[in-house]
């Protein structure tokens, strides 16, 4: 996984460039004398407040992503309002007030893309797929040029379903409309891996890092280091895969705990149990409430403590990779 100078600022850098800016519009109107200027940065604030909260929700911080979206005027910001303010809910498991809110701001705004698709992503994560898939299409007929994200999150959802032939279809599309955006590249290696093209679906992969070096998203980049991993170890390159993971968790270490899971499933497929418990230990020691590592942690521990030897380690690395690949891409 060669990674080369960015040139485009990630999430977390992103993050720390708009609250420098928050910060230094709240002054300028604090300072401002005239009305008309005190009005102009009141909505230059505003704009500000949408892009803030939505990247603090990019990082994770949805509390404070809802707390930025929940300032914003209803008048003037009410459909990005509610879209922001129903992602944070979503997010934060508020399923049931994530969707009054998105019925109330589709009564208002019923031809709004942005809110049928956050409709959509709600029935996905409570795993109402059919009702996701109608939310998905109708953002679609709502958009002039065919929604990139009801598209996208369309494929997720036939991913789900295991309708691969048709999500192919659509991120064919993607695709071409957008050859260097690395998060369809993944999909579409995710589709290839489990329509059982493991060296097709490397090739995606390899895509997908090429192009995701000059645009970095943890998100992406996560899901394209698993994929990598797991269509490396399909294809017999043991050593390669390993080395992927590793790298994948230097550059990383702080971002996501699946890469600690990504290492310790790579450890194990090289039959490394002790290493592979080291590196989810540490996980879990940066990442102590995360379920997913809590519980791959205690399976390797029951499985070091069967006194038949367990589950071979490279049959549980490789069913951990899968896990570990299954989850990551095709997330929002």
């Amino acid at each position: 996984m060669e990674c080369d100078e960015t040139k485009n600022p990630s999430p977390r850098e992103e993050l720390g460039l708009l609250m420098s800016e928050y910060a230094e519009t709240q002054k300028k109107l604090k300072e401002a004398k005239s009305q008309r200027r005190r009005q102009q940065l009141k909505r230059e604030l505003n704009n500000l407040k949408i892009d803030l909260g939505w990247t603090l929700m990019d990082c994770g911080k949805y509390e404070e992503g809802l707390a930025l979206y929940q300032l914003l005027p209803w008048t003037a910001h009410g459909e990005a309002k509610c879209n922001g303010m129903a992602r944070a809910l979503t997010q934060m498991n508020c399923y049931d007030e994530a969707r009054r809110l998105l019925v109330a701001g589709l009564k208002k705004f019923p031809n709004s893309c942005m809110l049928w698709v956050g409709l959509g992503g709600l029935n996905t994560s409570l795993g109402d797929y059919s009702e996701a898939l109608k939310c998905f299409d109708k953002a679609i007929q709502c958009s002039s040029g065919g929604s990139w994200e009801a598209r996208y999150n369309k494929v997720i959802v036939l991913e789900q379903l295991g309708s691969y032939e048709e999500a192919v279809e659509i991120l064919d599309d993607l695709i071409e409309e957008y050859p260097e955006d690395p998060k369809y590249l993944a999909e579409r290696g995710y589709c290839t891996s489990e329509m059982g093209y493991p060296q097709d679906a490397l090739r995606y992969f390899q895509g997908a890092m090429k192009f995701w070096t000059n645009d970095p998203n943890v998100h992406t980049g996560v899901s394209i280091c698993a994929g990598l991993c797991h269509s490396y170890f399909n294809i017999g390159e043991k050593r390669k895969a390993m080395e992927v993971a590793v790298e994948g968790l230097k550059r990383f270490p702080d971002e996501d705990p699946v890469l600690y899971q990504n290492v310790g499933a790579a450890f194990l497929e090289m039959g490394w149990k002790e290493e592979a418990r080291d590196v989810l230990k540490k996980g879990l020691g940066k990442f102590p409430e995360d379920e997913d590592l809590k519980q791959f942690f205690k399976y390797l521990d029951d499985d070091m403590d069967d006194p038949d030897g367990g589950i071979k380690p490279p049959i549980l690395g490789l069913m951990l990779l899968t896990a570990i690949l299954q989850k990551r891409v095709g997330k929002r």
